[in-house]
């Protein structure tokens, strides 16, 4: 409902008028305060010092109306007390509230953004001797387990991408800590324009803190798809600099940051060749969505080659827990008696192709 101040004389009661309407309820002028406030400031305008009561009365008004008419007035400077009456306001022009108001906050941003050019500056110096430094490296391969390091060299590749970065990890919850250092590095660069494909199991799918990390690469413009296995991690900038952790299931270790376009294309490719048969994820999609049977017969297969929980949870990117969990339904499913027996009948019964596994 819009409130039309009403002429003088024919003001009529303030909540009556809300009835007419249709909108009154008490305990619901909260909605109206913005409009009510309005007409309260134009009785306020040229009449000296006021009691704000007076003014609600001659609206019709609740006294609460003016109360938090007058706390917005006060907010807004359009309101003061008046000098020497200090149960008595006073209105002021919006010109000097906008003086009073503004101007210190434009004169805070204008301040902080010569801070920001000086900051910039500064910076240009540092970061110019540092590619000097990068232009002269002389080892093509660093292994570390410094995480200050780390983090430095994944600063640098992710800030000097310009065209690609190919991602490939397990769930947020499993992933390792330069992984969780290289996240919002690769988001920044997706913003800028770099293209990004983003590989993750299946399992992440049913992870709500890898859904959550998902749900901002896709708006920044990055592809993310999902695969059976994950057997492998790492991270590659422009095909040029990649980084191979050397920690599973979330242990951090040792780090491999290569500088050859070589291994990079290798790995690239690696990439691409599982990205192919990866399928496309959907934020809007709940769950695994139509992933299960795949990630089910993955299980299958690789419990009939006999391999190890340790094994088969690192490949498809869960917790061993969680994979018990899994098996013992697959189990319940076929009546198998043992894991191993459940991928044989498995294998027997069509549900995987035994023979594109072999022994792990």
């Amino acid at each position: 409902m819009q409130f039309v101040a009403p002429a003088p004389g024919q003001e009529g009661s303030w909540r009556e008028g809300l009835r007419q309407e249709g909108s009154w309820q008490e305990g619901s002028w909260a909605d109206d305060i913005d409009e009510f406030a309005v007409a309260f400031y134009e009785r306020a305008v040229g009449r000296g010092p006021f009691d704000p009561p007076r003014i609600a009365e001659e609206l019709g008004a609740p006294p609460a109306y003016a109360e938090r008419a007058v706390a917005l007035l006060r907010e807004l400077r359009l309101v003061r007390t008046a000098e020497g009456r200090a149960d008595r306001l006073v209105a002021v022009a919006p010109e000097a509230a906008q003086m009073e108001l503004l101007v210190p906050l434009e004169r805070e941003i204008l301040d902080s953004r010569h801070r920001l050019a000086e900051f910039k500056g500064q910076l240009s110096c540092f970061a110019a001797a540092f590619e000097r430094q990068s232009r002269t490296r002389a080892e093509p391969v660093v292994i570390t387990g410094d995480q200050d390091e780390i983090e430095l060299r994944l600063l640098e590749a992710a800030q000097s991408c310009t065209t690609e970065v190919l991602v490939m990890q397990p769930c947020v919850a499993r992933e390792t800590r330069e992984l969780r250092l290289a996240r919002p590095l690769v988001l920044e660069a997706l913003r800028r324009g770099a293209r990004g494909r983003i590989l993750y199991p299946h399992t992440a799918r049913g992870d709500s803190g890898t859904r959550a990390h998902l749900g901002e690469l896709l708006p920044a413009g990055g592809q993310v798809r999902t695969t059976k296995e994950m057997s492998d991690r790492f991270l590659v900038f422009d095909r040029k600099t990649a980084f191979i952790p050397s920690g599973t299931d979330g242990e951090d270790g040792e780090i491999a940051v290569v500088y050859d376009s070589t291994v990079a294309a290798f790995l690239a490719g690696l990439h691409a060749r599982v990205w192919e048969s990866a399928v496309d994820f959907d934020s809007g999609a709940a769950g695994y969505a139509g992933t299960m049977e795949e990630l089910k017969a993955t299980l299958l297969s690789l419990l009939a080659s006999g391999a190890k929980d340790e094994v088969i949870a690192r490949r498809v990117g869960m917790s061993e827990r969680t994979l018990r969990r899994h098996v013992a339904t697959i189990m319940q499913d076929l009546s198998a008696s043992s894991r191993f027996q459940a991928g044989v009948l498995a294998a027997r019964t069509g549900l995987v192709d035994l023979a594109l596994r072999s022994a792990v």
